[in-house]
Protein backbone atom coordinates (compact mmCIF):
# COMPACT_ATOMS: atom_id res chain seq x y z
CA UNK A 1 0.00 0.00 0.00
CA UNK A 2 1.20 3.64 -0.59
CA UNK A 3 -0.63 6.53 1.76
CA UNK A 4 -0.15 10.07 -0.12
CA UNK A 5 -1.39 12.32 2.65
CA UNK A 6 -3.21 11.56 5.95
CA UNK A 7 -5.42 14.58 6.69
CA UNK A 8 -8.32 16.09 8.96
CA UNK A 9 -11.36 18.30 7.54
CA UNK A 10 -14.64 19.15 8.47
CA UNK A 11 -17.55 17.80 7.20
CA UNK A 12 -18.23 21.19 5.27
CA UNK A 13 -14.40 21.22 3.80
CA UNK A 14 -12.17 23.05 5.92
CA UNK A 15 -9.18 21.40 6.29
CA UNK A 16 -7.51 21.28 9.67
CA UNK A 17 -4.59 19.48 9.12
CA UNK A 18 -2.65 17.18 6.32
CA UNK A 19 0.59 15.30 6.33
CA UNK A 20 1.78 14.15 3.06
CA UNK A 21 4.00 11.39 2.97
CA UNK A 22 5.03 11.35 -0.49
CA UNK A 23 5.44 14.33 -3.20
CA UNK A 24 1.79 15.26 -3.05
CA UNK A 25 1.44 19.59 -4.61
CA UNK A 26 0.13 21.75 -2.46
CA UNK A 27 -2.76 22.93 -4.47
CA UNK A 28 -3.52 19.57 -5.26
CA UNK A 29 -4.12 18.12 -2.07
CA UNK A 30 -6.30 21.63 -1.14
CA UNK A 31 -8.69 20.60 -4.11
CA UNK A 32 -9.03 16.82 -2.98
CA UNK A 33 -9.61 17.63 0.92
CA UNK A 34 -12.11 20.74 -0.03
CA UNK A 35 -14.29 18.57 -2.75
CA UNK A 36 -14.26 15.27 -0.24
CA UNK A 37 -17.12 16.43 1.68
CA UNK A 38 -19.24 16.50 -1.49
CA UNK A 39 -18.72 13.29 -2.47
CA UNK A 40 -19.53 11.14 0.80
CA UNK A 41 -23.21 10.11 0.57
CA UNK A 42 -25.21 10.41 3.31
CA UNK A 43 -27.15 7.23 2.62
CA UNK A 44 -23.88 5.04 2.14
CA UNK A 45 -22.57 3.05 4.57
CA UNK A 46 -19.20 2.50 2.92
CA UNK A 47 -16.09 4.51 4.04
CA UNK A 48 -14.39 3.86 1.17
CA UNK A 49 -14.71 6.23 -2.44
CA UNK A 50 -12.75 6.82 -5.52
CA UNK A 51 -12.60 9.57 -7.17
CA UNK A 52 -9.39 12.06 -9.17
CA UNK A 53 -7.41 8.79 -9.28
CA UNK A 54 -7.14 8.23 -5.83
CA UNK A 55 -8.78 6.59 -3.11
CA UNK A 56 -10.26 8.02 0.03
CA UNK A 57 -10.32 6.17 3.22
CA UNK A 58 -12.12 8.09 5.81
CA UNK A 59 -14.38 7.57 9.64
CA UNK A 60 -16.72 9.97 10.62
CA UNK A 61 -16.14 11.97 13.92
CA UNK A 62 -19.14 13.85 14.93
CA UNK A 63 -18.33 17.37 13.19
CA UNK A 64 -15.09 16.06 11.17
CA UNK A 65 -13.40 13.12 8.88
CA UNK A 66 -10.30 11.54 9.25
CA UNK A 67 -9.30 10.31 6.11
CA UNK A 68 -6.62 8.64 4.44
CA UNK A 69 -5.38 9.22 0.33
CA UNK A 70 -4.00 6.61 -1.18
CA UNK A 71 -3.49 5.21 -4.86
CA UNK A 72 -5.91 2.99 -6.01
CA UNK A 73 -4.13 0.20 -6.10
CA UNK A 74 -3.18 -0.05 -2.34
CA UNK A 75 -4.23 -3.05 -0.15
CA UNK A 76 -7.81 -1.76 1.45
CA UNK A 77 -7.52 -4.07 4.52
CA UNK A 78 -3.99 -2.35 4.95
CA UNK A 79 -5.65 0.65 4.58
CA UNK A 80 -8.88 0.00 7.17
CA UNK A 81 -6.10 -1.17 9.48
CA UNK A 82 -3.60 2.09 8.90
CA UNK A 83 -6.65 4.18 9.27
CA UNK A 84 -7.99 3.22 12.72
CA UNK A 85 -4.50 3.41 14.28
CA UNK A 86 -4.38 6.67 12.66
CA UNK A 87 -7.63 7.74 14.32
CA UNK A 88 -7.33 6.32 17.57
CA UNK A 89 -3.86 8.64 18.12
CA UNK A 90 -6.61 11.49 17.24
CA UNK A 91 -9.09 10.77 19.58
CA UNK A 92 -6.47 10.05 22.59
CA UNK A 93 -4.18 13.09 21.66
CA UNK A 94 -7.08 15.27 20.99
CA UNK A 95 -9.00 14.44 23.87
CA UNK A 96 -6.11 14.32 26.64
CA UNK A 97 -6.75 10.53 26.65
CA UNK A 98 -10.55 11.02 28.84
CA UNK A 99 -12.07 9.84 25.30
CA UNK A 100 -15.29 11.25 24.31
CA UNK A 101 -16.00 13.40 21.30
CA UNK A 102 -13.34 16.12 19.74
CA UNK A 103 -13.72 19.03 17.92
CA UNK A 104 -12.11 21.02 15.98
CA UNK A 105 -10.45 23.34 18.73
CA UNK A 106 -9.20 20.35 20.31
CA UNK A 107 -7.13 18.77 16.98
CA UNK A 108 -5.80 22.64 16.56
CA UNK A 109 -4.21 22.31 20.34
CA UNK A 110 -2.43 19.31 19.40
CA UNK A 111 -1.99 19.64 15.84
CA UNK A 112 1.88 19.17 16.32
CA UNK A 113 1.81 16.48 18.66
CA UNK A 114 -0.35 14.31 15.66
CA UNK A 115 1.36 15.05 13.27
CA UNK A 116 4.70 13.41 15.41
CA UNK A 117 2.37 10.39 15.84
CA UNK A 118 1.58 9.85 12.78
CA UNK A 119 5.14 9.90 11.30
CA UNK A 120 5.59 7.11 13.80
CA UNK A 121 2.58 5.19 11.89
CA UNK A 122 3.58 5.85 8.32
CA UNK A 123 7.06 6.67 6.67
CA UNK A 124 7.30 7.38 3.06
CA UNK A 125 4.26 6.40 2.19
CA UNK A 126 4.45 2.69 3.96
CA UNK A 127 2.96 1.44 6.99
CA UNK A 128 5.47 0.46 9.73
CA UNK A 129 4.56 -2.35 12.17
CA UNK A 130 3.79 -0.37 14.96
CA UNK A 131 0.72 -0.46 16.95
CA UNK A 132 -0.86 2.01 19.48
CA UNK A 133 1.95 1.39 22.60
CA UNK A 134 4.70 1.35 20.93
CA UNK A 135 3.64 4.93 19.40
CA UNK A 136 2.95 5.76 23.11
CA UNK A 137 7.07 5.20 24.27
CA UNK A 138 8.18 6.94 21.49
CA UNK A 139 6.54 10.03 22.39
CA UNK A 140 7.05 9.69 25.98
CA UNK A 141 11.02 9.35 25.45
CA UNK A 142 12.23 11.36 28.87
CA UNK A 143 15.71 13.33 28.85
CA UNK A 144 18.36 12.28 31.73
CA UNK A 145 20.11 15.56 30.93
CA UNK A 146 16.76 17.94 31.71
CA UNK A 147 16.09 15.98 34.72
CA UNK A 148 19.55 16.59 36.07
CA UNK A 149 19.39 20.46 35.11
CA UNK A 150 16.14 20.20 37.04
CA UNK A 151 17.02 18.54 40.26
CA UNK A 152 19.99 21.62 40.54
CA UNK A 153 17.57 24.72 40.01
CA UNK A 154 15.37 22.94 42.64
CA UNK A 155 18.52 22.48 44.90
CA UNK A 156 19.36 26.04 44.19
CA UNK A 157 16.07 27.62 44.62
CA UNK A 158 15.82 25.67 48.07
CA UNK A 159 19.65 26.88 49.48
CA UNK A 160 18.46 30.14 48.62
CA UNK A 161 15.33 30.03 50.88
CA UNK A 162 17.42 28.72 53.31
CA UNK A 163 19.44 31.34 53.79
CA UNK A 164 16.86 33.71 53.26
CA UNK A 165 15.16 32.21 56.76
CA UNK A 166 18.55 32.15 58.19
CA UNK A 167 19.28 35.81 57.52
CA UNK A 168 15.83 36.97 58.42
CA UNK A 169 15.72 34.94 61.79
CA UNK A 170 19.10 36.58 62.46
CA UNK A 171 18.03 40.11 61.65
CA UNK A 172 14.97 39.26 63.82
CA UNK A 173 16.95 38.61 67.10
CA UNK A 174 19.35 41.64 66.25
CA UNK A 175 16.25 43.57 66.56
CA UNK A 176 14.92 42.36 69.66
CA UNK A 177 18.54 42.82 71.61
CA UNK A 178 18.72 46.12 70.66
CA UNK A 179 15.32 46.77 71.95
CA UNK A 180 15.86 45.06 75.34
CA UNK A 181 19.14 47.81 75.47
CA UNK A 182 17.01 50.39 74.84
CA UNK A 183 17.96 50.85 71.21
CA UNK A 184 16.23 52.18 67.98
CA UNK A 185 17.25 48.81 65.69
CA UNK A 186 16.04 51.13 62.82
CA UNK A 187 18.35 54.36 63.23
CA UNK A 188 21.25 54.06 60.64
CA UNK A 189 24.32 54.00 63.08
CA UNK A 190 22.69 51.20 65.26
CA UNK A 191 23.60 48.36 63.29
CA UNK A 192 27.36 49.37 63.92
CA UNK A 193 26.82 50.14 67.29
CA UNK A 194 25.52 46.94 68.46
CA UNK A 195 27.66 44.98 65.77
CA UNK A 196 30.59 46.25 68.01
CA UNK A 197 29.15 44.50 71.20
CA UNK A 198 29.19 41.04 69.53
CA UNK A 199 31.32 38.21 71.12
CA UNK A 200 33.68 37.92 68.18
CA UNK A 201 35.94 40.55 65.87
CA UNK A 202 34.24 40.24 62.15
CA UNK A 203 37.46 40.15 59.25
CA UNK A 204 38.52 43.79 58.15
CA UNK A 205 36.78 44.85 54.36
CA UNK A 206 39.68 45.04 52.45
CA UNK A 207 40.36 41.59 53.66
CA UNK A 208 36.71 40.07 52.73
CA UNK A 209 36.84 41.89 49.59
CA UNK A 210 40.13 40.65 48.56
CA UNK A 211 38.71 37.26 49.30
CA UNK A 212 35.45 38.24 47.23
CA UNK A 213 37.40 39.27 44.02
CA UNK A 214 39.36 36.17 44.18
CA UNK A 215 36.44 34.16 43.90
CA UNK A 216 35.26 36.00 41.20
CA UNK A 217 38.23 36.22 39.22
CA UNK A 218 39.62 32.49 39.65
CA UNK A 219 37.17 30.09 40.50
CA UNK A 220 39.59 27.49 40.22
CA UNK A 221 40.91 27.93 43.89
CA UNK A 222 37.28 26.92 45.23
CA UNK A 223 37.94 23.24 46.13
CA UNK A 224 39.82 24.53 49.38
CA UNK A 225 36.38 25.28 50.95
CA UNK A 226 34.77 22.34 49.34
CA UNK A 227 35.77 19.39 52.14
CA UNK A 228 33.47 21.21 55.08
CA UNK A 229 30.77 22.77 52.64
CA UNK A 230 29.14 25.75 53.88
CA UNK A 231 29.20 26.43 58.17
CA UNK A 232 26.15 28.56 58.75
CA UNK A 233 27.09 31.03 61.47
CA UNK A 234 30.96 30.68 60.94
CA UNK A 235 32.77 33.79 61.94
CA UNK A 236 33.29 36.11 58.72
CA UNK A 237 30.08 35.09 56.40
CA UNK A 238 27.69 37.43 58.21
CA UNK A 239 27.83 39.38 55.90
CA UNK A 240 24.54 41.06 53.65
CA UNK A 241 26.58 40.10 50.67
CA UNK A 242 25.67 36.73 51.48
CA UNK A 243 22.32 37.01 51.10
CA UNK A 244 22.91 38.22 47.79
CA UNK A 245 24.78 35.60 46.70
CA UNK A 246 22.13 32.85 47.67
CA UNK A 247 19.51 34.71 45.98
CA UNK A 248 21.40 35.68 43.07
CA UNK A 249 23.32 33.50 40.74
CA UNK A 250 26.08 30.63 42.08
CA UNK A 251 27.75 31.23 44.95
CA UNK A 252 31.02 29.18 46.37
CA UNK A 253 29.16 26.99 48.23
CA UNK A 254 27.07 25.63 45.12
CA UNK A 255 29.90 23.83 43.85
CA UNK A 256 30.23 20.60 45.67
CA UNK A 257 26.55 20.29 44.15
CA UNK A 258 27.24 21.13 40.46
CA UNK A 259 30.13 18.93 41.06
CA UNK A 260 28.40 16.25 41.46
CA UNK A 261 25.60 16.66 38.95
CA UNK A 262 28.15 18.28 36.10
CA UNK A 263 31.68 16.22 36.05
CA UNK A 264 32.25 17.97 33.00
CA UNK A 265 32.75 21.40 34.69
CA UNK A 266 35.54 19.60 36.89
CA UNK A 267 38.73 21.82 35.84
CA UNK A 268 39.93 22.55 39.35
CA UNK A 269 43.60 21.91 40.95
CA UNK A 270 44.26 18.79 42.16
CA UNK A 271 45.61 18.47 45.46
CA UNK A 272 49.51 18.20 45.59
CA UNK A 273 49.69 14.97 48.32
CA UNK A 274 46.65 13.15 45.87
CA UNK A 275 47.50 11.28 42.98
CA UNK A 276 45.22 12.87 40.04
CA UNK A 277 42.28 10.91 39.64
CA UNK A 278 41.29 9.05 36.14
CA UNK A 279 39.58 11.14 33.87
CA UNK A 280 35.95 9.69 33.45
CA UNK A 281 34.74 8.17 30.31
CA UNK A 282 38.71 8.20 28.57
CA UNK A 283 39.13 5.94 25.82
CA UNK A 284 42.23 3.77 27.20
CA UNK A 285 42.05 2.08 23.24
CA UNK A 286 43.93 4.93 21.70
CA UNK A 287 42.36 6.88 18.54
CA UNK A 288 41.54 4.70 15.84
CA UNK A 289 42.74 5.25 11.66
CA UNK A 290 39.66 5.91 10.07
CA UNK A 291 39.08 3.89 6.82
CA UNK A 292 36.73 4.69 3.61
CA UNK A 293 33.97 3.75 5.98
CA UNK A 294 34.37 4.53 9.63
CA UNK A 295 31.63 3.27 11.97
CA UNK A 296 31.35 4.27 15.45
CA UNK A 297 29.24 2.77 18.04
CA UNK A 298 28.81 4.45 21.83
CA UNK A 299 26.37 2.99 24.98
CA UNK A 300 26.33 4.61 27.94
CA UNK A 301 24.82 2.62 31.25
CA UNK A 302 23.12 4.38 34.21
CA UNK A 303 21.98 1.96 37.09
CA UNK A 304 21.10 2.01 40.59
CA UNK A 305 21.22 -1.04 42.77
CA UNK A 306 20.41 -0.91 46.36
CA UNK A 307 22.33 -1.83 48.74
CA UNK A 308 21.25 -5.92 48.86
CA UNK A 309 22.44 -5.57 45.17
CA UNK A 310 18.99 -5.80 43.49
CA UNK A 311 18.39 -3.34 40.59
CA UNK A 312 16.41 0.00 41.56
CA UNK A 313 16.52 1.06 37.84
CA UNK A 314 18.36 0.33 34.15
CA UNK A 315 18.49 2.49 31.40
CA UNK A 316 21.02 2.13 28.54
CA UNK A 317 21.47 4.38 25.51
CA UNK A 318 22.99 3.21 22.61
CA UNK A 319 23.96 4.72 18.89
CA UNK A 320 25.93 3.53 15.83
CA UNK A 321 27.05 6.36 13.16
CA UNK A 322 28.47 5.75 10.05
CA UNK A 323 30.83 8.05 8.06
CA UNK A 324 31.42 7.48 4.37
CA UNK A 325 34.81 8.89 3.10
CA UNK A 326 34.92 7.63 0.27
CA UNK A 327 32.40 8.78 -2.31
CA UNK A 328 32.62 5.01 -4.07
CA UNK A 329 31.26 3.39 -0.96
CA UNK A 330 28.33 5.47 -0.35
CA UNK A 331 26.28 2.53 -0.90
CA UNK A 332 27.64 -0.08 1.28
CA UNK A 333 25.81 -2.78 3.41
CA UNK A 334 26.50 -2.42 7.20
CA UNK A 335 25.43 -6.31 8.78
CA UNK A 336 25.04 -6.98 12.71
CA UNK A 337 23.41 -9.50 14.54
CA UNK A 338 19.79 -9.27 13.89
CA UNK A 339 17.47 -7.92 16.32
CA UNK A 340 15.87 -11.86 17.90
CA UNK A 341 19.34 -12.31 18.59
CA UNK A 342 19.72 -10.05 21.15
CA UNK A 343 16.92 -11.77 24.05
CA UNK A 344 19.73 -13.34 25.62
CA UNK A 345 21.47 -9.98 26.47
CA UNK A 346 18.60 -7.83 27.54
CA UNK A 347 17.24 -10.52 29.60
CA UNK A 348 14.33 -9.50 30.93
CA UNK A 349 14.98 -5.66 30.34
CA UNK A 350 12.81 -3.87 27.42
CA UNK A 351 15.13 -3.76 24.66
CA UNK A 352 14.22 -1.33 21.56
CA UNK A 353 15.58 -0.27 18.11
CA UNK A 354 15.47 2.72 15.94
CA UNK A 355 16.88 2.89 12.62
CA UNK A 356 17.23 5.67 10.34
CA UNK A 357 14.00 6.70 8.51
CA UNK A 358 16.44 6.03 5.25
CA UNK A 359 17.25 2.83 5.98
CA UNK A 360 15.24 -0.13 5.19
CA UNK A 361 13.48 -1.58 7.86
CA UNK A 362 12.46 -5.01 6.67
CA UNK A 363 16.10 -5.73 5.98
CA UNK A 364 17.22 -5.11 9.62
CA UNK A 365 14.12 -6.42 11.57
CA UNK A 366 14.99 -9.71 9.08
CA UNK A 367 18.79 -10.22 8.22
CA UNK A 368 20.18 -7.37 11.03
CA UNK A 369 21.50 -5.31 7.39
CA UNK A 370 21.84 -1.40 7.46
CA UNK A 371 21.35 -0.48 4.11
CA UNK A 372 19.66 2.02 2.18
CA UNK A 373 15.90 1.94 0.95
CA UNK A 374 15.27 1.48 -2.39
CA UNK A 375 15.20 4.46 -4.61
CA UNK A 376 17.83 5.96 -2.14
CA UNK A 377 21.24 7.38 -3.83
CA UNK A 378 23.75 6.71 -1.22
CA UNK A 379 24.66 7.55 2.35
CA UNK A 380 26.00 11.37 2.84
CA UNK A 381 29.73 11.61 2.49
CA UNK A 382 31.71 13.39 4.81
CA UNK A 383 29.46 13.28 7.66
CA UNK A 384 28.84 11.77 10.38
CA UNK A 385 25.17 9.89 9.99
CA UNK A 386 23.10 7.96 13.40
CA UNK A 387 21.77 4.67 11.30
CA UNK A 388 20.45 3.01 14.74
CA UNK A 389 19.99 4.06 17.92
CA UNK A 390 18.81 1.68 20.71
CA UNK A 391 17.34 1.38 24.72
CA UNK A 392 17.23 -0.93 27.03
CA UNK A 393 15.39 -0.25 30.52
CA UNK A 394 14.20 -2.24 33.34
CA UNK A 395 15.20 -3.98 36.65
CA UNK A 396 16.81 -7.94 35.63
CA UNK A 397 19.97 -8.29 37.72
CA UNK A 398 21.02 -10.23 34.47
CA UNK A 399 22.51 -7.21 32.64
CA UNK A 400 24.83 -5.94 35.57
CA UNK A 401 28.38 -5.96 34.43
CA UNK A 402 29.55 -5.67 37.53
CA UNK A 403 28.24 -5.58 41.55
CA UNK A 404 29.27 -3.96 44.23
CA UNK A 405 29.23 -4.95 47.88
CA UNK A 406 30.06 -2.28 50.73
CA UNK A 407 29.59 -3.82 53.99
CA UNK A 408 29.73 -0.80 57.00
CA UNK A 409 29.31 -2.02 60.33
CA UNK A 410 29.80 0.55 63.41
CA UNK A 411 31.07 -0.02 66.81
CA UNK A 412 31.89 2.51 69.73
CA UNK A 413 31.70 5.48 67.16
CA UNK A 414 33.95 4.18 65.01
CA UNK A 415 32.90 2.52 61.46
CA UNK A 416 34.49 -0.72 59.87
CA UNK A 417 33.77 -0.78 56.29
CA UNK A 418 34.28 -3.55 53.53
CA UNK A 419 33.99 -3.09 50.22
CA UNK A 420 34.24 -5.39 47.83
CA UNK A 421 33.20 -6.04 43.74
CA UNK A 422 32.68 -8.86 41.10
CA UNK A 423 33.15 -8.97 37.31
CA UNK A 424 29.36 -10.35 37.31
CA UNK A 425 29.66 -10.02 33.07
CA UNK A 426 32.68 -12.48 32.06
CA UNK A 427 32.12 -11.50 28.37
CA UNK A 428 33.37 -8.32 29.35
CA UNK A 429 36.50 -6.43 29.83
CA UNK A 430 36.14 -3.47 31.97
CA UNK A 431 39.11 -0.46 32.11
CA UNK A 432 39.55 2.69 34.17
CA UNK A 433 37.42 1.41 36.76
CA UNK A 434 36.87 3.85 39.79
CA UNK A 435 35.10 2.80 42.95
CA UNK A 436 34.27 6.17 44.60
CA UNK A 437 33.25 5.21 48.79
CA UNK A 438 31.97 9.09 50.34
CA UNK A 439 33.82 9.27 53.68
CA UNK A 440 32.15 10.95 56.96
CA UNK A 441 33.03 15.15 56.78
CA UNK A 442 36.16 15.94 58.49
CA UNK A 443 37.68 12.23 58.90
CA UNK A 444 40.30 10.15 57.45
CA UNK A 445 40.37 6.49 56.94
CA UNK A 446 42.89 3.67 58.20
CA UNK A 447 43.47 0.99 55.77
CA UNK A 448 42.99 -1.98 57.55
CA UNK A 449 42.68 -4.24 54.71
CA UNK A 450 45.13 -3.32 51.83
CA UNK A 451 43.29 -3.47 48.27
CA UNK A 452 44.09 -6.92 46.85
CA UNK A 453 43.78 -4.95 43.17
CA UNK A 454 44.81 -1.41 42.21
CA UNK A 455 45.40 1.46 44.51
CA UNK A 456 43.53 3.84 46.45
CA UNK A 457 43.74 7.57 47.59
CA UNK A 458 41.61 10.00 49.23
CA UNK A 459 40.46 12.61 47.14
CA UNK A 460 39.94 16.08 48.71
CA UNK A 461 37.63 17.44 45.99
CA UNK A 462 34.65 14.94 46.50
CA UNK A 463 35.76 13.91 50.17
CA UNK A 464 35.47 10.38 49.24
CA UNK A 465 37.73 7.32 48.87
CA UNK A 466 38.23 6.18 45.27
CA UNK A 467 39.53 2.86 45.03
CA UNK A 468 41.43 2.54 41.20
CA UNK A 469 41.95 -0.60 39.21
CA UNK A 470 43.19 -0.30 35.24
CA UNK A 471 41.28 -3.60 33.88
CA UNK A 472 38.68 -5.88 35.73
CA UNK A 473 38.46 -9.24 33.66
CA UNK A 474 38.64 -13.03 33.82
CA UNK A 475 41.72 -12.74 31.77
CA UNK A 476 43.46 -10.40 33.92
CA UNK A 477 42.36 -12.35 36.61
CA UNK A 478 41.21 -9.08 38.49
CA UNK A 479 37.33 -10.29 38.37
CA UNK A 480 37.04 -9.78 41.67
CA UNK A 481 38.72 -7.67 44.63
CA UNK A 482 38.13 -6.40 47.85
CA UNK A 483 39.16 -3.73 50.49
CA UNK A 484 38.65 -2.74 54.22
CA UNK A 485 39.44 0.55 56.09
CA UNK A 486 38.43 2.24 59.27
CA UNK A 487 37.29 5.40 59.93
CA UNK A 488 35.44 7.79 62.78
CA UNK A 489 31.66 7.88 63.17
CA UNK A 490 28.89 5.72 63.68
CA UNK A 491 26.17 6.42 60.83
CA UNK A 492 26.42 3.97 58.30
CA UNK A 493 24.66 5.91 55.68
CA UNK A 494 27.41 8.29 54.86
CA UNK A 495 28.81 5.89 52.99
CA UNK A 496 26.45 5.71 50.03
CA UNK A 497 25.82 6.52 47.41
CA UNK A 498 28.49 4.34 46.42
CA UNK A 499 29.65 5.68 42.38
CA UNK A 500 31.34 3.58 39.79
CA UNK A 501 33.08 4.63 36.53
CA UNK A 502 34.23 2.83 33.94
CA UNK A 503 34.97 2.09 29.95
CA UNK A 504 34.75 -0.72 27.95
CA UNK A 505 35.92 -1.67 24.01
CA UNK A 506 32.03 -4.22 24.01
CA UNK A 507 29.44 -3.12 24.31
CA UNK A 508 26.70 -4.63 26.44
CA UNK A 509 23.81 -5.40 24.42
CA UNK A 510 26.14 -7.49 22.06
CA UNK A 511 25.42 -5.06 18.97
CA UNK A 512 28.66 -5.65 16.76
CA UNK A 513 29.94 -5.18 13.46
CA UNK A 514 29.99 -8.30 11.61
CA UNK A 515 30.78 -7.34 8.18
CA UNK A 516 30.58 -4.06 5.62
CA UNK A 517 30.11 -4.75 2.01
CA UNK A 518 29.29 -3.29 -1.43
CA UNK A 519 26.01 -4.34 -3.26
CA UNK A 520 27.38 -6.86 -5.19
CA UNK A 521 28.88 -8.60 -1.73
CA UNK A 522 32.88 -7.20 -2.24
CA UNK A 523 34.38 -6.10 1.41
CA UNK A 524 34.92 -2.81 1.80
CA UNK A 525 37.77 -0.96 4.02
CA UNK A 526 36.65 0.03 7.13
CA UNK A 527 36.93 1.00 10.95
CA UNK A 528 35.35 0.12 14.20
CA UNK A 529 35.45 2.70 17.18
CA UNK A 530 33.15 0.56 19.88
CA UNK A 531 32.64 2.13 23.57
CA UNK A 532 30.75 1.28 26.55
CA UNK A 533 30.54 3.88 28.98
CA UNK A 534 28.99 4.42 32.45
CA UNK A 535 27.54 7.25 33.04
CA UNK A 536 25.73 6.98 36.97
CA UNK A 537 26.41 3.79 38.36
CA UNK A 538 25.47 3.97 42.23
CA UNK A 539 24.60 1.60 45.23
CA UNK A 540 22.31 4.05 46.44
Amino acid sequence: MVVLAASVVTKGGKPLLSRQFLGLPRSRLESLLSSFPRLVSPASEHTVLEASGVRFVYTPLEDLYVLLITNTQSNILLDLSTLALVTRILTELASGGRGGAVNEQDVLRVSFEILSAWDEVVSLGWRENVNLQQVRSVLEMESHEEKIQEIIARNKEHEAKEELKRRAKQLEVQRREMTRRGQNPYSSNSSSGFSQQQSYTPPAPSSYDQQASRYDSAPSVAPKFKTKGMQLGSKGRKNDSSLAEALGGLNVDDEPLLLRRQPEEEERLPSPAAPPAPTKNVNPFGEVEERDVNLVVRETLSLALNRDGGVNSLSLKGDLDLRILNPDNAVVVVTLPPPSTYSAAAGGNDLQFKTHPNVDKKAWADRGEIKLKEGKKGFPVGQSLGVLKWRMTGKDESSIPISINCWPSTDSGSSTVNLEYELENSSLSLHNVVISIPLPEGTAPTISEAPTVGSYYINPQTNSLDWSIDVVSEDAETSTGSMEFEVDGDDAGAFFPVQVEFVSQKTLCGVEVLSVVNPDGSPVDHSLDTLLSAEDYAVV
